[in-house]
């Protein structure tokens, strides 16, 4: 399990597990009979390894919020602890997580100023080289 700084996070057979220390807890696991999941898997260069893409996706929506908030996730932290998440703060999260797994898997450059991509990738592959090693 790999500790970072709003969350744990590790990779499980199915999926990925997170757990926030209030103890609550989300999994993901990919979604093979939906076709938008695979569209989505291709265009950010996992072609068809869902699983890859849903443990990273995880690991994405964490890696952007402590960048740009300074936060949890707020997708994963409401799922966790039951709750309702702002649609709009959902959508701008979800945004940032799939624009770093393109920019991670595809070497597709984000056009956006104010953030080191660079820096922001390699800190992505090192908690990825890192999960992968323990799961």
């Amino acid at each position: 399990m790999l500790q970072l700084k709003h969350c744990a996070i590790e990779w499980v057979t199915c999926g990925a597990r997170v757990v926030f220390p209030n103890g609550a807890e989300t999994t993901a696991w990919p979604h093979p009979k939906d076709s938008h999941y695979h569209v989505i898997s291709h265009r950010l260069g996992y072609g068809d390894d869902l699983l890859a893409y849903a443990r990273e996706h995880e690991l994405a929506h964490i890696v952007v919020a402590e960048q740009f908030s300074g936060t949890p996730s707020c997708v994963l932290w409401a799922q966790a602890n039951g709750l309702a998440v702002d649609p709009g703060a959902a959508m701008l999260e979800e945004i940032a997580a799939q624009t770093l797994q393109r920019w991670v898997r595809t070497n597709e450059r984000p056009i956006l100023a104010g953030c080191d991509w660079d820096a922001l990738k390699a800190r992505f592959l090192g908690y990825a080289a890192q999960l992968e090693s323990t799961a």
